[in-house]
């Protein structure tokens, strides 16, 4: 092309070809209606087991619808602010401070004295479901029929809210990450209420664990007289009070640690399962139903290991969630601005400023040769 071609004929009469896009006369025949947006529905939890084919429930079932701690502190360092690593660093000396008090009351003696207790209560739980199954030998049954159900529909609504936590792997516009974003800040969120609970319940392992003890000896006294006047109540005493938080503080097994309890007493409601994650020991994973109806508990182990517990999960887990969490705070943040900053742009009064801007931008002296390549460079 040459810039001759720039040198246009005088003004004539003649329509052109190729006339430039006008406004239209109303044509309402021709009307469509707008594109509707297709939100697409999650799918349906897939469904729980059914009771046991043995069981024959009501027709009905019940539903409702519905010193390493040390060293960390001493050489805590990372990626974020200073203001950000002197917290956490006051906050690993506050959790040093505490386990120190915690190892005073957490003694070898006290800690024997536990395991001894508990051998002795798991020996007295185990004579105590024998007598259960002899008198309501239905007792799976009851629970399939009319607790699991309700289990189940709490099941399903953390499905419809959750799924299993995985995201969308694409975003196609900036409305799409924010979304994906504050989704995996619920997940973060989650996980780090988890590792933060169970770190509290480690703060006094003694006396957490010795009120364990009490409470499941009071309710044993309660539960027998129980058996035979009002089974249900009963039945939910022990499989839902009893039975998880005996077992929550449980030592280790060992040949003389090992619980009575068959784990056939522990394997119903299918469909209320969690995922463990336990490489420090305490489980800090997602928590079954059945686990949430109680908090999380220390358990019954060697004084010497208590230490090492405890910075596991802080070096392993806690710093992790806590960084996380603080790091996708930071990416919302990010993706926020740019949606105001280009929501703002194409505001109202965007018209006016592009007409000025526009104006502003073009040179007052045009030189086509300054902004048209020649044929050796480019053909039309």
């Amino acid at each position: 092309m040459t810039n001759d071609a720039y040198h246009y004929p005088e003004h004539d009469c003649s329509p052109t070809k190729n006339p430039a896009d006008q406004p239209q006369l109303p044509r309402p025949g021709d009307c469509h209606p707008p594109y509707d947006i297709a939100v697409p529905e999650p799918p349906c939890p897939p469904p729980c087991p059914p009771p046991d084919p043995w069981c024959k429930c009501p027709s009905d079932p019940t539903n409702d619808p519905a010193d390493c701690l040390v060293q960390l502190v001493a050489h805590e360092q990372g990626d974020t602010g200073a203001a950000d690593q002197a917290k956490f660093k006051a906050e690993l000396t506050k959790l040093l401070e505490t386990a120190r008090k915690a190892t005073q009351d957490y003694t070898r003696d006290k800690y024997l004295d536990l395991v001894d207790r508990w051998v002795k209560q798991d020996a007295v739980i185990a004579e105590l479901l024998r007598k259960l199954e002899c008198a309501v030998p239905c007792w799976k049954c009851i629970l399939d029929c009319f607790v699991c159900p309700l289990l189940n529909n709490l099941h399903n609504g953390e499905k419809w809210l959750y799924d299993d936590g995985q995201l969308y792997t694409e975003a196609h516009d900036l409305y799409d990450q924010q979304y994906l974003l504050q989704r995996a800040r619920q997940i973060l969120q989650r996980r780090f209420d988890r590792v933060k609970a169970v770190l509290k319940a480690w703060e006094t392992p003694a006396s957490t664990i010795e009120k364990a003890m009490n409470d499941n000896k009071t309710l044993i006294d309660s539960i027998g007289p129980l058996i035979g006047s009002q089974p249900g109540k009963a039945i939910y005493d022990v499989f839902f009070r009893l039975i998880p938080l005996h077992l929550a503080i449980a030592p280790p097994q060992s040949d003389k640690t090992t619980t009575r309890i068959d784990k056939r007493f522990t394997e119903f409601c299918c469909c209320d399962t969690g995922t463990l994650d336990d490489c420090c020991g305490p489980d800090v994973g997602e928590r079954s139903l059945r686990q949430r109806l109680l908090p999380p508990q220390p358990y019954l182990i060697d004084p010497n290991v208590y230490y090492g517990i405890i910075c596991c999960l802080i070096e392993k887990r806690y710093r992790k969630a806590k960084d996380d969490l603080f790091n996708i705070d930071v990416e919302i943040a990010k993706v926020n601005a740019k949606i105001d900053g280009f929501v703002k742009a194409l505001a109202d009064g965007w018209q006016k400023d592009f007409e000025k801007n526009a104006k502003a931008a073009i040179p007052s002296v045009i030189d086509c040769c300054d902004y048209v390549k020649d044929d050796s460079s480019q053909s039309r």
